[in-house]
């Protein structure tokens, strides 16, 4: 296998869009923007083909110094929750609930370790994926719904974006059909059923990864494929080298991993948590399970999301009262020999060995078929209006203020009784939605801003709640630089600042240091990605301006807050959220060529109606045409054309 110039092309637009459609790894988005920002850019990627094409490439020099510069991100998973603020009290002593969130000290419980590497690295998993790990894909089931390859990847035509299938399609769908299946036993076939969800205990970390099986299950599809009768076993070059490079993540983490997660044996090789061929290989990783499951317990629906479970099982007998998760995961999962007997107070998987379920992580859920099935329905109801796109904006929903959506009172009892409600709680999902739809009306109106949002927001994120949902920091700041608050922006920045601050990992200095750094780079990281759609609302340090102009440049911005249709992809500097461009402007060609998403037809009409607006209709179709097949790599379909398309050129505005 010989990597070629075309192979690496498609591989970054394909590692680009990725990227770009992800919401939380701002640091891999900041190093691939400064990456193709590079103006050694193309020397760059053929040292990728360099690499590759070597006789060992874990030998190789370059190779060696990316695995060098390797590094980790530590991301706070969990805060305990401050004693006073608990809801849980003993039934004697009364109950407690209370909207503070602040403390002196947030008490950090768990950590994820994020992978911080080189882009050439992340352009060999990449690769590999298009070589060889798109074997291991076709060998899972359609009970396996997360992070499945695109089809068609491999193809010698491929030459598209697409990587991983859209995440929030196959979420909806597991979930959904779960639902379905159990509906469909109760009410047609009049059988009660119980719903199991199971989560894999800290799952990245318990891998054991055996590169010699992986090799041999490739090569075993790979010579199908090829109608060959014997194929080779021994690890190819790409396959070496995504050992090499999971090694020496988990050899860099391992310092810290000891202190945080205990339960990690020196055995569990792991992958890293952000490197793109992670997922395959975790999805891979349970196909034997997989197969256990389907054979052993026959359940009448299973779904895997990765390391989340589904499992929908005929009910002859309603579970045990005294202990009904304990009792029902012993009959069905113990007795089958798909887990062994419980020890630890967690369960280990039998095959593979090394995972473990914690009973009071599993939630099962029995519905008896005399009875009513509403709870079901409603849970129904309530995923299929999740799945509804963030920027929809329901007229009903345009007037409800923050605090109506950001927050969900649990009831232990009827809802209409005060004494019933058991406490309050955040809910990120409505508050995201919150905020993408205020973003928007900005955009479409000249609206001053809100004091009441903005003094909502910093009312929310006071406390526990600013590193609690510290992955939403960057659409506050989005907000602000839409709607012009100035005010409201910095002194959103200074009160997280001290919130950081008291950030605290069980009295671990070393893991708290590193924990309060990328807790900060990551909040100078969302203001510099906002500012890169306009005026920044604040003053910019000169690493934040740096990286403002290379998610500019390279087009990773968020282009759902561009007010003018494909304004990002001219040469134009100003603001993207401006109602109107005076200046003249160029197609940017290099943006075209790399763009990190699809773009539709219809904007493709403004942009060059924009440009070619006074010369003919004809013109602007043919402009247009130019701009959709140089972005998407592919002709207009659907319509038919009757004059010679004009060629793509740097054309004024």
């Amino acid at each position: 296998m010989t990597i070629t110039d075309n192979h690496l092309e498609v591989a970054y637009r394909k590692l680009k869009s990725l990227v770009y459609y992800d919401k939380t790894d701002l640091r891999l988005r900041q190093r691939l923007a400064e990456f193709e920002c590079d103006s050694n850019f193309k020397e760059k990627l053929g040292e990728v083909k360099k690499v590759l094409n070597s006789d060992d490439s874990v030998q190789e020099r370059l190779f060696k110094r990316w695995l060098n510069q390797i590094s980790f991100r530590i991301v706070p998973k969990g805060i305990e929750k401050n004693t006073f603020n608990k809801n849980e009290n003993a039934d004697n002593s009364g109950k407690f609930i209370s909207n503070v969130t602040s403390a002196k000290v947030f008490e950090v419980e768990k950590v994820n370790y994020f992978f911080d590497g080189p882009i050439q690295i992340q352009l060999l998993a990449v690769l590999w994926i298009m070589f060889e790990g798109r074997f291991l894909d076709s060998q899972l089931g359609e009970e396996c719904y997360g992070s499945r390859l695109e089809d068609g990847l491999g193809n010698s035509d491929d030459n598209s974006a697409g990587l991983f299938r859209k995440y929030h399609e196959h979420y909806a769908r597991w979930w959904d059909s779960g639902i379905r299946k159990a509906n469909q036993l109760l009410t047609e076939e009049q059988t009660s059923v119980c719903i199991l969800n199971l989560d894999i205990q800290e799952y990245y970390y318990h891998i054991r990864l055996d590169v010699q099986a992986i090799a041999k299950a490739i090569n075993e599809t790979k010579s199908e494929e090829i109608d060959q009768s014997v194929a080779e076993t021994s690890p190819s070059n790409l396959l070496r080298c995504l050992e090499a490079i999971c090694l020496t993540f988990r050899q860099a983490i391992d310092p810290c991993l000891q202190l945080t997660h205990e339960g990690v044996s020196s055995l569990d090789s792991g992958i890293p948590i952000g490197l793109c061929s992670s997922p395959l290989l975790a999805n891979w990783y349970l196909r034997d399970f997989d197969k256990a499951v389907k054979t052993r317990l026959r359940p009448a629906y299973y779904g895997r999301y990765v390391d989340d479970i589904l499992l929908v099982v005929p009910a002859s007998e309603e579970p045990s009262k005294e202990n009904p998760v304990a009792t029902f995961m012993d009959r069905a999962l113990v007795q089958s020999g798909l887990l062994h007997d419980l020890k630890d107070n967690r369960y280990e998987i039998a095959t593979p060995g090394g995972l473990f379920l914690q009973p009071n992580k599993c939630i099962l859920q029995y519905f008896d078929a005399d009875h009513s099935i509403a709870g079901l329905d409603k849970f129904r109801d309530k995923l299929e209006k999740s799945g509804s796109d963030f920027m929809l904006m329901p007229v009903d929903e345009a007037d409800s203020t923050l605090e109506d959506v950001a927050y969900d009172l649990l009831y232990e009892g009827s809802v209409n009784k005060f004494r019933s409600v058991k406490g309050i709680v955040e809910n990120r999902y409505e508050l995201a939605k919150y905020l993408a739809r205020q973003t928007i009306l900005h955009l479409l109106t000249d609206d001053p801003p809100d004091t009441e949002i903005s003094s909502g927001l910093r009312k929310f994120f006071k406390g526990k709640n600013a590193i609690e949902f510290h992955d939403l920091w960057e659409r506050v700041f989005t907000f602000f630089l839409v709607a012009g608050d100035t005010k409201a922006a910095n002194a959103f920045i200074k009160h997280v600042r001290t919130e950081i601050k008291r950030v605290q990992f069980v009295k671990q200095q070393s893991i708290t240091e590193r924990l309060v750094s990328n807790l900060e780079e990551h909040l100078s990281l969302c203001i510099a990605i906002s500012g890169a759609l306009g005026n920044p609302v604040l003053q910019l340090s000169e690493e934040q301006q740096t990286a403002t102009e290379a998610f500019r440049r390279a087009n990773l911005i968020r282009h759902h807050f561009v007010r003018l249709p494909l304004l990002n992809y001219t040469t134009y500097s100003g603001p993207l959220n401006s109602r109107s461009v005076i200046d003249s402007v160029k197609i940017d060609s290099l943006k075209m060529q790399w763009s990190p998403r699809y773009v539709n037809f219809d904007e493709c009409l403004l942009l060059a109606y924009s440009c070619y607006g006074k010369r003919g209709v004809l013109q602007v179709l043919q402009f247009a045409r130019d701009i959709y097949r140089t972005i998407n790599r592919q002709e207009v379909e659907n319509i038919d054309w009757n004059s010679t398309s004009v060629e793509g050129k740097d054309s004024d505005a």
